[in-house]
């Protein structure tokens, strides 16, 4: 039987603000969510397009482990005791006053667009909806899941040849092994038993993104941001070559930016 979620724990402090833009309005609102420990959530407004953790106030908040967010399910999560001031980005069609079927649309095309499956979305266990811990992958690529970009291509090992130095590209989803990454909990991402790295840890926008042999080095660290796949090494973002988002173009990290090329999905 599922364990019921507690809110008891929960500190809920909402702040609207109003921005404004031609044909869609933005409304951000702030929620303070603590664990004690356990597993906290809230729900989301079905508007909701977006969160991100504004500050943290208590624990080790970490992106996927320790908080994340699901916008299928609406809901926003904190586990393990980190506490946080989270950001929520609502999105509603201006213009009309009286249509609120309308919001709802608008926000569903955004989503569907998106191809909304975040990176929290699918890394829970089913009983207990509580963030998994998968072990490091050593069966010959047996586990793991697709990486999107922009809702349409997965990363992907070019030409399958997943050994080290092998560059990664974004490619049609086709559920191949080379397509199949797990998260570790040092923040590396494997496929079988190699690691996707930044190239010779070089810190430069348009460094090349590879596989090689797993080392735990800052260079095989990453993050997850808002949707965006960050790297420890230089705080760049995972992104595709030249910001085009086109079958068997390779991934490299660049400065963050929030564009299309950078938005990724589990």
């Amino acid at each position: 039987m599922r364990e019921p979620v507690h809110r008891n724990h929960a500190w809920l402090l909402c702040l609207p603000l109003l921005m404004s833009v031609q044909t869609v309005q933005a409304q951000d609102q702030f929620v303070d969510l603590q664990s004690t420990g356990g597993y906290t959530s809230y729900r989301l407004p079905d508007d909701t397009t977006q969160v991100d953790l504004s500050a943290q106030t208590q624990g080790a908040c970490r992106f996927n482990r320790t908080w994340g967010y699901d916008l299928t399910n609406r809901e926003l999560w904190t586990n393990g005791g980190c506490g946080g001031r989270f950001k929520i980005t609502r999105s509603y069609t201006s213009g009309n006053s009286s249509s609120g079927s309308n919001a709802g649309a608008a926000v569903a095309a955004v989503a569907a667009i998106a191809g909304i499956a975040l990176l929290a979305n699918h890394n829970r266990h089913d009983n207990d909806r509580r963030p998994e811990y998968p072990d490091y992958p050593n069966d010959g690529g047996g586990r793991g899941g697709e990486i999107r970009v922009d809702g349409r291509l997965c990363l992907d090992v070019t030409k399958g040849n997943i050994r080290p130095g092998t560059a990664l590209q974004v490619y049609d989803c086709n559920g191949t092994a080379s397509q199949r990454f797990s998260v570790g909990r040092g923040g590396e991402i494997r496929v079988r038993d190699l690691c996707m790295d930044v190239d010779r840890g070089d810190p430069r926008d348009g460094a090349r993104v590879v596989l090689w042999s797993c080392s735990g080095s800052r260079s095989q660290s990453w993050t997850t941001r808002g949707g965006q796949i960050v790297s420890q090494l230089n705080g760049k973002c995972l992104d595709v070559e030249d910001g085009r988002v086109r079958q068997g173009a390779p991934t490299m990290v660049w400065s963050c930016n929030r564009s299309p090329s950078q938005r990724w999905w589990w």
